[in-house]
This record gives structure tokens, sequence and C-alpha cells, in this order.
């Protein structure tokens, strides 16, 4: 390895955090940060410049290029048309703005694809040639590799999984609609089913905590961790929904693989065995396809900023 190589940042901009990450010459991995999205444009600059300075200051290398990741509808000339889940991103310039900013060259691309990129070049999806990628934060987005190369689609707008409908007439979705997959299987969602269950009788207690707390996804997972029944009942109904979007991707692209992405994915088995059980008993001719299609993301919530920091390399190294 050469120490005077520069390295190639990577973020991640989510619905809820900023996430970045060095990846060095010899394509080993610097030390994750992360800072709290806050749903306003020049903070959202700030954020990755700030982030940009802590990561030179401990990698003690040069920046070559940074790559970043963004959830929501992202042009070929890195416009953010629309975010669901970050409003400020509307028409937004995103790509201009940071050249503003930062003295090398920047590549933006969709966070979804860029995780798949990571899972493709450096993850479990390594081996495989056809694969749909979904990630499951605070929405849904899906990264799509097929014929051995990112699918992008005619605009760039490939991949938004998140909102095609399950429920008719469902829960009302940031993106305007009804009845959007993500707002029964994100990350964001175990709360919600904690809450319906609990009203429909089907839930006992979760803890020591007052009933009047209300249920949110880290308590969830937290619980569910600790092997508590009653949140693994909660772990359950989500692991239907996320199977059922699951199926219906699996039935229209038929990949060889499928890759579960996101921070929820620190979960294990506990999440990936009830989700295979169900994918199983809904998905038509099962035999047809792999026993262990469904995987869980090697990098997790990490594959996003790590994704982008390999395109800008690409490109720009």
């Amino acid at each position: 390895m050469n120490l005077g190589e520069p390295v190639s940042l990577g973020f991640d901009i989510g619905g809820t955090n900023i996430r970045g990450i060095a990846l060095r010459p010899d394509f080993s991995l610097g030390e994750m940060i992360l800072h709290p999205c806050e749903d306003d444009q020049e903070k959202i600059i700030q954020t990755v410049v700030k982030l940009t300075d802590q990561i030179q200051e401990k990698e003690k290398l040069e920046i070559g290029c940074i790559g970043v990741g963004v959830a929501g509808f992202v042009d070929r000339s890195g416009v953010v048309q629309t975010s669901p889940n970050l409003s400020t991103f509307d028409d937004f310039p995103l790509l201009d703005k940071l050249r503003q900013k930062l003295s090398v060259p920047v590549l933006i691309e969709n966070d979804a694809t860029s995780a798949t990129w990571a899972e493709v070049q450096l993850g479990v999806a390594k081996e495989s040639q056809n694969v749909v990628m979904v990630c499951l934060g605070t929405g849904i987005g899906a990264g799509l590799y097929f014929n051995s190369e990112l699918f992008r689609g005619s605009a760039g707008y490939a991949g938004e999984v998140g909102h095609m409908t399950v429920m008719p007439d469902g829960l009302p979705c940031p993106c305007g609609r009804f009845g959007c997959w993500e707002r029964y299987a994100s990350g964001s969602s175990l709360g919600y089913i904690a809450e319906s269950m609990k009203l429909d009788g089907e839930l006992g207690s979760l803890g020591s905590d007052s009933d009047e707390t209300p249920f949110d996804s880290e308590r969830i997972g937290h619980l569910a961790l600790e092997r508590n029944k009653e949140a693994l009942k909660v772990l359950g109904q989500y692991s239907n929904w996320v199977a059922l979007g699951l199926v219906n991707l699996v039935n229209i692209l038929d990949p060889e693989l499928v890759v579960i992405g996101g921070g929820i994915t620190e979960l294990g088995e506990l999440l990936l065995d009830p989700i295979r059980k169900s994918f199983e008993k809904i998905t038509p001719e099962s035999s047809l396809r792999a026993k262990e299609m469904v995987v869980l993301a090697k990098f997790g919530k990490k594959s996003g900023a790590i994704g982008a920091a390999l395109l800008a390399k690409q490109k720009f190294l």
C-alpha cells in the first residue's frame, strides 16, 4: 500500500442520520461516524463538510474524492428531485452545492444503489450477477444489479420500491399516497406495528415501562434482542410485511439473491429467520427459489456510505 495515495470518502444521507466513512487505498475502512440529519438544505451541506474535516483529521491522508448516497429520486446530473423523507430536497442541486464547498471531485448517487455496489463489490453478493438489495431505514429503497451492472433506469430513479402499494387505502405516506410498502416494512415501522397489535389486543406487556409510553422501533428492537416474547411477536408481524414486498420483487425481477440492508439488520437471525419463513410460505413455486435466497448485508447500515466511496473511487481515482 502506498501511504501517499488519497482516500475516498463516502456519505449516506438518510431520513434520520448522515453517515460518513473513509475508504483507504487498500480498500480497508476507517471508523464510521454519524450525525443526526436535520431536514434543512444548508444544515445537511454543513454536516457533510464538517464530517469531511473530521474524517480527514483522523485519517491523516489526502482526500481524493467524495461519494454521496442520498435517499430520494436522484437524477443523472446530481439533482435530488424529491425525497419523501427529506422534504428539503425538492429539485435541489446537491452536486453543485457540494462542489462549491469541497475542493475535490464529488459524485451523487441514490443511497440504496450505493449500498448495493458495496455488497456486490466487497460484501455478501460478491459472487452474484443478479441482485436486488432492499434497504430498510426511515423509508425503503432498493438497488438493482443485473447482468453484473447497476440498473438505474432511464432517468436514474429505479429502485423506489418503498412506494409500491401493498394496502389500498392504507396508511398515509410522506410521498402523498396511501398504503406504501415502507409504511409497513421500513425500519421505523416496528413501533407502529406494536401500537396496532396492542390496540387489537394481540400484544401483552413489553416490560416495565408504562403502558402510556409510545412504542418506537428502537425500543422494540432492543427488547427483541433480549428475547422478549411480546417484542418477538411484533418482529414476526413485521417480517410478514417485509416478506410480502420481497416476494413481489422476486416475482417481477427473478434475482438470484435478495440482500437486506439497513440498521435493523443488527437484529441478525432474529430478523432473517422469520422473514425467510414468511417468504417461503407466500412465494409461488417456492421450490424453484434458492433456499437461502434472502440474506443480510455484510456491512449493515454502513453499506450506503461504503458504496458511495467505492463509486467515487472508481470514477475519479
